[in-house]
């Protein structure tokens, strides 16, 4: 653990499918404040129909995969669901960089919020035209945002995938010990950093120990490739963000909000992947969000998977993917 060996050359030894190459195209969204544009970056993934598992003569005309709408979590960019997309080849992918993240620009005005960055996805998904209704598939802070995307027009879209969905704020008291802790910490110390010089700001929040830290407390997995890769990703892309007080914003987004806070609104079918061990959410707490889910006519499926904790979509990518399209078979997508 304290020193991972090198990451592997090739990812497909993660995935069992070749990396996919994305164009990537940047969209202008308009602020959500004051209406000043910003330039939003979306990394586009063209479907290999051929590739997918159990579809040897490949996929075509009416039976063509969903496109899907990926959503990164908190200091993610798209680099974070590379490997599932690699993992779902049929399907043409969207994979959406928000505002203040990667390659996108943060907000001019407005503060980097859930409901801000719902904003940003609607306004590229609506730019991108789409031919049919997108299912969305997003992780942690993301899952949050696409929930609240679903919430205000589930007509819009064709179904919500959530991996490690946030089921509660982070400092609730029904959260676990382990949970509001690490929330607490990290509070004060993106609070501490929004107020430091930006030049210091990013030493600290950059910091190899730091980052190093925080891969581990969120990630469960034993397999040394998964590890190295994850701390090889977190090593390049984990600062990528526009600035100490964009992150700030973001990070209190991130905290306080939950998909739990929408649940009654999901009127769609929702797949819900969790870890059993996900230090940021319990699994009484995705049973209960799953249960909120169904109450409101969304059918909800949930799985648990063992071993794995916040990081799904580098501990286990094929078991995501396969899951995603199972589902997605069994309902014509």
């Amino acid at each position: 653990l304290l020193r991972p060996p090198a990451a592997p050359a090739d990812p497909r030894v993660l995935t069992d499918h070749p990396a996919r190459t994305p164009r990537r195209r940047t969209l202008a969204v308009p602020d959500p404040v004051s209406g000043t544009p910003s330039s939003v970056a979306v990394w586009e993934y063209a479907p290999v129909p051929e590739a997918a598992p159990g579809s040897p003569s490949g996929l075509k005309g009416d039976t063509a995969a969903a496109p899907l709408v990926f959503v990164h979590g908190f200091r993610g960019d798209h680099h974070g669901l590379a490997l599932l997309a690699d993992a779902l080849p049929e399907h043409p992918i969207h994979s959406i960089e928000l505002p203040g993240f990667g390659a996108s620009e943060p907000f001019p005005h407005a503060e980097h919020t859930v409901a801000h960055h719902a904003d940003a996805v609607a306004a590229v998904v609506a730019a991108l035209r789409l031919p049919a209704a997108p299912v969305l598939v997003a992780h942690s802070y993301g899952t949050t945002v696409a929930a609240e995307l679903v919430a205000r027009e589930p007509s819009r879209w064709g179904r919500l995938v959530l991996l490690n969905p946030i089921a509660e704020p982070a400092l609730q008291a029904s959260a676990s010990v382990t949970s509001r802790v690490l929330a607490a910490v990290a509070e004060g110390y993106y609070e501490v950093a929004a107020r430091m010089p930006e030049r210091s700001a990013r030493l600290l929040l950059g910091a190899p120990p730091v980052v190093w830290v925080t891969t581990l407390a969120m990630t469960r997995t034993r397999d040394r490739d998964v590890l190295a890769y994850t701390h090889d990703q977190h090593r390049r892309h984990f600062s990528g963000f526009a600035s100490a007080r964009m992150l700030s914003e973001a990070y209190r987004a991130s905290s306080t909000g939950c998909v739990a806070d929408v649940a009654a609104r999901l009127t769609l079918p929702g797949l819900l992947v969790a870890g059993r061990e996900d230090p940021l959410g319990s699994v009484p707490a995705q049973e209960a969000l799953a249960a909120a889910i169904d109450a409101a006519g969304g059918t909800a499926e949930l799985h648990v998977l063992d071993g794995v904790g916040h990081l799904l979509h580098y501990e286990r990518p094929a078991a995501c993917a396969a899951l995603i399209r199972d589902w997605l078979r069994r309902a014509g997508r």
